[in-house]
């Protein structure tokens, strides 16, 4: 039992370790792409360009059929208990992906007028929507070849294909918003997605999987439960995505499209430096925790492994945020962003709690328990609006970081609960143990934000980086031999 422990966490630590390097480079990447933007486009440019962004977003969601999620559990189970199927699996995935994009687009176009005036309270958004529709065609057909290659477990060529888009589109795109600025916006987007769908198809194509020809009528007959099990999915991804989007119009005309940009910097900034933790879950632990779902102790030592990595991993980022976010907004964007600092300090403590109730929250997407599956998609949707808007309407920008702190903490209460009344699976002591530390830690970190200020904020936030790192390294430690793992890995590069 302890060595399948051992072997569980040291397999999250591959993958998080594994796409955490492709999410420094991402990192990189993204300093270079916000600095150059935050000079050319302001934050009222950040706002025009995530309230098109959000637009497209959604009217994708809702047609898409999470064939990013979705399609992994197809080509996953058919790589584990029926390796023959994968070609026609794969194909019917593809097919289905070219059918929603179309539709996507379709419907973007025919709302195109409406879109606009929702969002901007007049029609010029209508040329920018109609043109950018494209790439919802663009981005299906990349998460439809990103599933397959995550079902077949290809890790690796996943990553490549996350550093290699990344960097070529901020190769490309750039030089659009030195010479347009704004205007750049709407061909930056579409540029994009066609680079992210050439290099995913680039790397698809070397795994020489056959393709079967199939009928769009076939394919929707052979892939019913795609589209089923995609359909509910949908809805959890489409309310976010309006979620979001209406959290935006709202804003725009409270405090108008300055504010909009300082929000979007926000989750940008969350998703960028929070989001190994979360893409690691994605790709390496979803399709884990499915496989093993009839199985509760083992279900349970998945969830409560990953639970106490995440944390771990997860509790240093917080600290350093809440101590040095000023630095950071300084240094990635300019001074016209340092609004975004409340915002995101309250927010990277809603991180802690996310990390938790997320690797809990997988087993019901794991189990495709669908009724569960939408009644918590709407209801905790609902509670994030209202948060949100309440915070933002009552407190202003800091309200918005407070609200999604305050959701955060309810979401994992109620996850908590959920899965050990409806599923029987308990957190272990250890798991305790790790939460009420980071706790602490996350605790004596918002004390000093809200009550030390000038250089001793600086030093006593050094000191207790320092010290949660630490404490993370020798949890780690414990549980898989760091040591003697970083021992191993030197020597295979040295060839010793």
């Amino acid at each position: 039992m302890q060595q399948k422990n051992e072997d569980t966490y040291k397999k999250i630590i591959k993958a998080t370790s594994l796409f955490g390097s492709v999410q420094l480079m991402g990192l990189l990447v993204s300093i270079v792409r916000s600095k150059v933007l935050a000079q050319l486009i302001g934050p009222a440019g950040y706002g025009l360009f995530s309230l098109l962004n959000s637009t497209v977003e959604m009217v994708r969601q809702l047609c898409g059929f999470s064939i990013e999620t979705s399609g992994v559990k197809a080509v996953a189970e058919a790589n584990t208990n029926a390796p023959d199927e994968i070609p026609e699996t794969t194909s019917v995935v593809r097919k289905i992906a070219v059918l929603t994009g179309l539709l996507g687009v379709v419907v973007a176009i025919v709302f195109s007028g409406l879109l606009s005036r929702f969002s901007y309270g007049d029609y010029t958004g209508v040329w920018a929507i109609i043109l950018v529709s494209v790439s919802i065609l663009f981005k299906q057909l990349t998460s439809s070849q990103s599933a397959i290659i995550q079902g077949l477990s290809k890790l690796k060529v996943l990553a490549k294909i996350n550093l290699f888009s990344n960097l070529l589109s901020l190769f490309f795109t750039l030089p659009l918003y030195f010479i347009w600025g704004v205007d750049a916006i709407v061909p930056a987007i579409l540029f994009t997605s066609l680079i992210t769908f050439f290099t995913s198809f680039f790397f698809y194509r070397k795994l020489n999987i056959p393709t079967v020809k199939l009928k769009p009528t076939d394919a929707t007959k052979k892939g019913k439960s795609i589209l089923y099990f995609g359909g509910l999915l949908s809805l959890t991804a489409f309310l976010p995505t309006v979620v979001n989007y209406c959290l935006q119009v709202l804003i725009n005309k409270i405090g108008g499209l300055d504010e909009v940009g300082i929000f979007n910097v926000t989750i940008m900034v969350v998703n960028t430096y929070v989001g190994v933790v979360f893409t690691a879950m994605s790709t390496e632990y979803y399709p884990r925790l499915a496989s093993v779902n009839k199985n509760r102790e083992e279900e349970a030592n998945a969830i409560n492994a990953q639970a106490i990595l995440s944390m771990l991993i997860i509790v240093p980022v917080v600290v350093f945020f809440l101590g040095f976010s000023t630095l950071i907004i300084r240094v990635f964007f300019s001074r016209e962003f340092l609004a975004a600092v409340p915002v995101l300090s309250w927010a990277m403590v809603g991180m802690f709690f996310k990390a938790v109730s997320f690797s809990m929250g997988y087993v019901i997407i794991a189990r495709a328990d669908s009724k569960v599956f939408t009644k918590t998609a709407v209801i905790f949707n609902i509670l994030y609006f209202l948060a949100c808007f309440l915070g933002y309407y009552y407190f202003g920008l800091e309200g918005l970081g407070l609200g999604m702190a305050g959701y955060f903490l309810l979401h994992l209460v109620a996850i908590y609960f959920l899965i050990r009344i409806r599923y029987g699976i308990k957190p272990t002591t250890e798991f305790y143990y790790v939460f009420l530390t980071g706790l602490l830690f996350c605790g004596i970190a918002l004390v000093l934000y809200n009550v030390v200020s000038g250089n001793l904020n600086i030093i006593l936030f050094a000191v207790l980086f320092i010290l949660s790192v630490l404490y993370s390294l020798y949890e780690i430690d414990k549980r898989i031999g760091l040591k003697n793992v970083l021992v191993k890995f030197f020597k295979r590069k040295r060839g010793d």
